[in-house]
């Protein structure tokens, strides 16, 4: 096939990659912490370098249902794992590793909100990703099942999460996919060659734009629609005119799956998937590992700057003995210094930043929910809820999800600024950001589901009619009585038409009050629900504030201490040398120098 033809295999290309060489500067540069006895500085370069070489890139796969993405993540792994069939669709998030020898596992709520990873059997996995599947007796339905290949393209380092599009891209489901869209590197939003993009699918494309950094829109089924050029253009206008900045690939599953079964590069290269597998590895893989390349060298810098400061101090003690005490007390000077910085303003940045990020978070998701409730409130209002009511429902899920998932995103936009924020009190440039994040389909599972019943029992119904009865009744009774006293041929007419006329006019009345009886369960009921998700969701925020609080403050003071330990340990190291012989001095020089060198040699990586 196409990316069959290049000549270095994958795992070579690794072992001659930017990564194993930093990995292996890393390794000197932890040699050179353990001699200089700094652990702390060795540690930190363990956790780099574990970052460095497990993180790979997720790459989400987004879209209406039905419209081959499952097919799509199939024909880019060359394999069928992904189950595919014309009326059952994917209802469970799969996520595709790497991994030998292939093995599943699928991830099940625990009683305490957490999830556990339970093992299972290749064979059974459509039984648990399908739509209406069985899943047994009392057996949860998964939050996800994970897959690990072995496959070339997983071994690269990307990883594919092939998500459910079940209810619609404006549904509670498409809110949720938007809410993992911020733990992607990339994003491929499927859409088939049958029609153009729709005004929903372009929304979900600007959302998606504003959660994710790379996002490509894959045209599939080019095999079966002979104007799909046609409508790749026409999409291409679609999001010209809404300013949205999204390549646009078209490619055929069939084609390429039908080239692997035939070993074809002609008709792998006419499925046009060697240029969506060379976007993915260049564009996507390409850049991110870039930017972890770029974290950890600035890891690694900090750590060589440590250690270059003290050896330099060394050097000139080594060199001239009686200096030492001058230099010796300018890095105390700086230890003390650093240590006011371990407690200093940066401090009072986060503390203040996180009680604004609190105040700001939570008034954001009551003002979202309030909106809702007024927005339901009028729905309610203009029909009668007996008959609405499986729309409303719909209609409260996708809201609930729409406000947890915007404001989970103004979470993440603000712990992000605020991290850079803390950063700058110490000089230095701040994007690694790790912190748990909520997952709002998690909080509303806790919430009890928007229901009431407004069915009248039958005695209610034998109530009300046997009422306007009588009632009509009663009206044509007066009016005849009255007869005796006129005309009993012209008023028994006259009350039995007064009485009908009353009658229908009781059952309306009647039927007006049962309507704004079952608004009023229904708003009752609603207030209900969004004071249930509110709960939910500003718990959860507020443990989100607190794990980057507690993040950022160990991961800044942690910088502060080494600085500080730093500055210490080379005013005592520059004592130390002074107080040496001449000939250990001597020894200690040379030492020194070729530290120097290696570190000189580090610097420049």
């Amino acid at each position: 096939m196409g990316e069959r033809l290049a000549t270095v295999t994958p795992t070579a290309a690794r072992r001659a990659s930017p990564v194993d060489g930093l990995l292996a500067e890393f390794a000197d540069a932890r040699l050179l912490a353990v001699q200089a006895d700094r652990p702390d500085l060795a540690e930190r370069l363990d956790r780099a370098a574990e970052r460095l070489r497990a993180d790979d890139v997720v790459v989400a796969v987004v879209g209406e249902f039905k419209q081959g993405k499952s097919t799509l993540v199939n024909a880019l792994l060359r394999t069928d794992i992904c189950p595919v069939d014309a009326d059952i669709v994917t209802a469970v998030p799969t996520v595709l590793r790497f991994g030998r020898p292939p093995s599943a596992t699928r991830q099940l709520p625990g009683p305490d909100g957490t999830l556990e990873s339970v093992p299972l059997a290749i064979e059974d996995l459509r039984r648990y990703v399908t739509e209406g599947a069985p899943t047994g007796e009392d057996e949860p339905a998964p939050r996800s099942v994970e897959v690990r290949l072995d496959r070339r393209l997983l071994e690269s380092g990307l990883s594919f999460v092939d998500t459910p599009g079940v209810g619609g891209l404006d549904s509670a489901q498409g809110n949720v996919t938007l809410a993992m869209l911020p733990l992607a590197g990339a994003a491929l939003f499927v859409t088939d060659a049958a029609q153009e993009l729709t005004a929903p699918e372009v929304e979900f494309l600007r959302r998606t734009l504003e959660r994710c950094p790379r996002v490509f829109c894959v045209v599939t089924k080019i095999d079966l629609y002979a104007e799909w050029r046609r409508i790749v253009e026409i999409n291409q206008g679609h999001l010209a005119r809404a300013g949205l900045d999204v390549p646009i690939l078209a490619v055929s599953s069939f084609l390429r799956m039908h080239a692997h079964a035939k070993n074809s590069v002609t008709l792998n290269e006419e499925s046009a998937f060697p240029r969506l597998v060379d976007v993915l590895r260049r564009e996507v893989l390409g850049d991110a590992v870039a930017s972890r390349l770029a974290a950890a060298r600035d890891e690694l810098a900090f750590v060589v700057a440590q250690l270059r400061e003290r050896v330099q101090a060394e050097q000139a003690a080594a060199a001239a003995p009686a200096a030492a005490p001058q230099i010796a007390q300018r890095y105390v000077e700086k230890s003390r210094r650093s240590a006011q910085l371990g407690g200093g303003s940066w401090r009072t940045v986060l503390g203040d930043g996180i009680q604004d990020l609190t105040a700001d978070i939570d008034h954001d998701l009551r003002e979202r929910l309030r909106l809702m409730v007024r927005k339901g409130e009028e729905l309610l209002d203009e029909s009668d809820p007996r008959d609405t009511w499986r729309d409303f429902q719909a209609w409260a899920a996708r809201e609930a999800t729409a406000a947890a998932v915007d404001n989970l995103m103004l979470l993440v936009s603000r712990t992000e600024q605020l991290a850079r924020d803390v950063a700058e009190q110490f000089g230095i440039e701040y994007d690694g950001l790790d912190v748990d994040l909520p997952s709002p389909d998690l909080a509303l599972r806790k919430v009890d589901e928007l229901d009431v019943s407004f069915h009248k029992s039958g005695l209610q119904k034998f109530v009300g009619a046997f009422t306007a009865a009588r009632l009509s009744y009663g009206g044509f009774y007066i009016l005849g009585a009255m007869g005796a006293m006129f005309s009993v041929a012209v008023a028994a007419p006259l009350g039995l038409l007064a009485g009908m006329t009353l009658g229908r006019r009781l059952m309306r009345m009647e039927r007006e009050r049962q309507v704004q009886q079952r608004q009023a369960q229904a708003k009752s009921e609603l207030r209900r629900y969004v004071d249930d998700v509110g709960f939910h969701l500003s718990r959860d925020s507020r443990e989100a504030v607190r794990r980057t609080q507690r993040f950022l403050r160990d991961e800044f003071a942690a910088r502060a201490q080494e600085v500080e330990r730093s500055a210490a340990a080379t005013a005592a190291a520059v004592r130390e040398t002074a107080a040496l012989s001449p000939d250990e001095r001597h020894r200690r020089a040379a030492t020194l120098a070729e530290q120097g060198r290696r570190l000189e040699q580090l610097a420049a990586v």
